[in-house]
């Protein structure tokens, strides 16, 4: 069963008040802290889930309940007071920020290195892609033209062992065309002995040849696959984009403080209750279809609602 205590420190949760941790202070929100025995460490952890996270749910540990349960109304109106006065301390800290921004960035899936290589996708087209691969087919038709005729006529035997591979699973068209390149690499093999330049000559125009035909083919599933990355960069861009939206927890913080605030001020603490059954329920029926947060704070009472109210004005105030 949640102590009054509990409810409103769950009730400012759920707007997102406490959205810092408190840091240890030489007065007597430090002495609250520890009378209410949470720790620093559960205390962030709560925040944070708050902050980031659609999760309504604030745990606090059995001693902290237990005790809450002998607060008076005094009591937690002075212990709101006391801890609103150090809330905003972890907003301003490395700390802080650093775990935000990675809740952020775990959230929307972004990073660095995935923001530089959209931006490279955006920047590419298929002139680029087409200029990498006549750079490359240059480079190595260059070593193929350094290489003696000897290691040129090894490179065509094996060459020959790998279409014959190829043509027992290539499709009919595909058959074909290796048929037709290994009758040509047949018909050269012979010179390679007998006319090594003339070999050479030969065999390297053919395989700038053949190195054409296969930068062609490539090509065709270079264009697809750069518009599937072109896709996958502007599905980032998106993404990046609503994590810059929300990059600054201010702009939650603000949000969620304002929300705090126009619900507290709805709130008719005077509103009259009569017996139901077991329940007690509120005698207008609009009262009684109110939210759970709305009947929380009723239940809480004015004093400490009121308090945990100005201390959401004051540092909304100082956000604006």
């Amino acid at each position: 069963m949640k102590t009054l205590f509990q409810s409103l420190l769950q009730a400012m949760f759920l707007v997102g008040l406490l959205v810092a941790t408190l840091i240890w202070l030489a007065a007597r929100p430090t002495d609250v802290m520890t009378d209410l025995q949470l720790t620093t460490e559960h205390l962030q952890n709560q925040v944070m889930n708050q902050l980031t996270t659609n999760d309504a749910t604030f745990d606090l540990p059995y001693k902290t309940r237990r005790i809450g349960r002998q607060l008076s109304a005094e009591a937690r109106t002075s212990a709101v007071k006391a801890m609103g006065a150090v809330l905003r301390a972890y907003v301003k800290s490395a700390d802080f920020r650093s775990r935000y921004d990675q809740q952020m960035r775990d959230r929307y899936h972004v990073s660095d290195a995935q923001t530089k290589e959209a931006e490279q996708t955006e920047k590419t087209t298929m002139n680029d892609v087409q200029a990498i691969a006549n750079q490359q087919i240059a480079q190595t038709s260059t070593v193929f033209t350094q290489m003696p005729p000897a290691t040129l006529a090894m490179m065509l035997q094996q060459q020959m062992l790998q279409f014959q591979q190829q043509m027992a699973t290539a499709s009919a068209p595909e058959k074909a065309a290796l048929a037709r390149d290994l009758a040509v690499l047949r018909q050269l093999q012979p010179m390679a002995s007998s006319k090594p330049a003339e070999f050479k000559t030969q065999y390297l125009a053919f395989m700038n040849r053949y190195m054409a035909q296969q930068m062609n083919k490539g090509l065709e599933n270079e264009e697809e696959n750069l518009a599937d990355n072109k896709a996958k960069a502007a599905d980032y861009r998106t993404r990046l984009a609503e994590y810059n939206a929300n990059a600054k927890p201010e702009t939650a913080i603000k949000k969620r403080l304002q929300a705090f605030i126009t619900l507290a001020e709805s709130v008719d603490f005077d509103a009259k209750v009569v017996p139901q059954g077991s329940k007690m329920e509120f005698v207008r029926a609009d009262y009684r279809s109110q939210s759970d947060e709305w009947k929380l704070m009723y239940r809480i009472g004015r004093e400490p609602v009121l308090a945990a109210r100005d201390v959401a004005r004051t540092w909304l105030s100082e956000l604006k």
